[in-house]
């Protein structure tokens, strides 16, 4: 009988454990020599060598009631729920009262969807838990309400959580999901502004408040929480990369470009991070960089749709109109909701003189973006071109039960019926555009570039204001 003498060098007792079963010796541990194997063996996942530790502790430690418990936690991490409680209830006959077993045995409750059991073990071993573990013990009890979709207790002991812990970052982060989720996020921000006050250093707190400001399009303040988020906690990707976000939607194109780039310094680069520089590049109308990179984004995901967009409409500003289509119909490949992927598809086939393939596409496109004024107008106006006037009234009429208060698709459809002849209609139609806005007269002024034609048009609208 081989026993084990080198507890001074814990890691050999892993590789001596491993020879004596590969060679069938027989051999006798201590307890803790166990359970430095089964901590191993659990930072490792190697499961099967983790039910081999516990079978014979188990074996050799009979009256051990810990190695029962891991033995039940390694048969939940194995998804074998039942036998982790038959494997509990050993335990729970040995020492019923040991909060191992009772924490053990609601993990097995929650596993199996049963909240307000688990709840009800872990309310019940809250005051007997070490002041260090309280805190995972509230989080857990946050968790299985949140479970239950009951968000406000959620909220409640996910605040009790980072009372007991102001670091514990999953709190943070299901905190921000409820309160979103509850669509109280003005909640969260005077939550997350009383625990900065609280904690002025938490990178977490900080970027979560940055989440929720950004939510609420407050993108400057939430410019500012990120940077208090990346200052406090260096390389902190994910705040650059939000960051720069912030100022793509504020137009700061140069900005959002340096947070880009900052952020693939400071992670493994992506197709939706070269994604966002490319479209960073774009908006500063450098073409050629932004082409690059959305071409990086590619070869990293030929079917990243939003990289093949990225491209079609590059090429669609340089006149590309061929490959832009190629592009627009690649973006669509996996997705055919992307509206704004149909409208560009629509312009291009229209420049390139396919009549049917741009109709169909305007048609999608107006499908999905149905509120969307510049597709309705843009694709009235292509028929209105063509002089196919009675369609660019039809196409106008359809846009206006859906937009029926957008000033420009009232003018626009006032000068359609002039186009198409229809003058008396015209003349109501216009008067019912001043009636509903006439600030924005200037349309139906700007449509018709002939001196004589507004000349006309204004008189008609003096006539009918007075």
């Amino acid at each position: 009988m081989i026993s084990n003498s080198r507890r001074e060098e814990p890691s050999i007792s892993i590789l001596e454990f491993e020879r004596l079963i590969r060679e069938g010796e027989s051999f006798f541990f201590e307890v803790d020599t166990y359970e430095f194997l089964l901590e191993h063996y659990r930072k490792t996942g190697n499961i099967e060598r983790l039910f081999s530790v516990c079978d014979i502790a188990r074996s050799q430690h009979p009256f051990s009631v810990n190695f029962i418990v891991e033995e039940a936690r390694a048969h939940i991490i194995n998804n074998d729920f039942d036998k982790a409680k038959s494997t509990i209830e050993e335990a729970e006959a040995l020492q019923p009262t040991e909060i191992e077993v009772q924490l053990t045995k609601a993990w097995i409750f929650q596993e199996c969807f049963k909240f307000d059991e688990a709840a009800k073990i872990y309310k019940k071993v809250l005051p007997l838990t070490d002041e260090k573990e309280k805190d995972e013990v509230l989080y857990q009890i946050g968790s299985c309400y949140q479970a239950k979709n009951d968000l406000k207790t959620a909220i409640k002991y996910y605040k009790e959580t980072l009372i007991q812990n102001k670091g514990h970052k999953e709190a943070l982060y299901e905190l921000a999901f409820c309160y979103d989720e509850l669509d109280d996020l003005e909640g969260s921000i005077v939550f997350y502004k009383q625990f900065i006050d609280n904690d002025p250093y938490s990178a977490e707190a900080w970027y979560n408040l940055a989440l929720i400001q950004t939510r609420l399009s407050l993108f400057r303040d939430a410019i500012v929480s990120y940077d208090y988020a990346s200052i406090i906690e260096e390389g902190f990707s994910s705040a650059f990369f939000n960051k720069g976000n912030c100022h793509m939607n504020l137009g700061q194109y140069e900005e959002a470009l340096d947070c880009f780039i900052q952020t693939s310094k400071l992670e493994r680069p992506t197709a939706e991070l070269y994604t966002h520089i490319g479209a960073a590049y774009q908006k500063l109308d450098k073409f050629a960089e932004a082409l690059n990179f959305y071409r990086k984004a590619l070869d990293f995901d030929q079917e990243y749709e939003m990289a093949a967009f990225g491209v079609a409409e590059c090429m669609e500003e340089q006149e590309r109109w061929k490959e832009a289509v190629h592009f627009y119909q690649k973006s669509l490949r996996k997705n055919k909701n992307i509206g704004s992927a149909w409208f560009g598809k629509a312009r291009c086939e229209y420049q390139l003189g396919n009549m049917i393939s741009c109709m169909e596409a305007y048609d999608n496109a107006s499908r999905i973006m149905s509120e969307n004024v510049d597709v309705w107008l843009s694709w009235s106006h292509v028929y209105y071109k063509e002089d196919w006037f009675d369609k660019a009234i039809a196409i106008a009429e359809e846009a206006l039960e859906i937009i029926p208060d957008s000033a420009e698709l009232l003018y626009r459809y006032v000068a359609y019926l002039m186009g198409g002849g229809k003058y008396k209609a015209a003349v109501m139609a216009l008067e019912n555009a001043i009636l509903i806005a006439p600030e924005d007269k200037n349309y139906i002024l700007e449509f018709f570039t002939d001196l004589n034609t507004q000349k006309a048009i204004y008189q008609i609208i003096e006539q009918l204001e007075n």
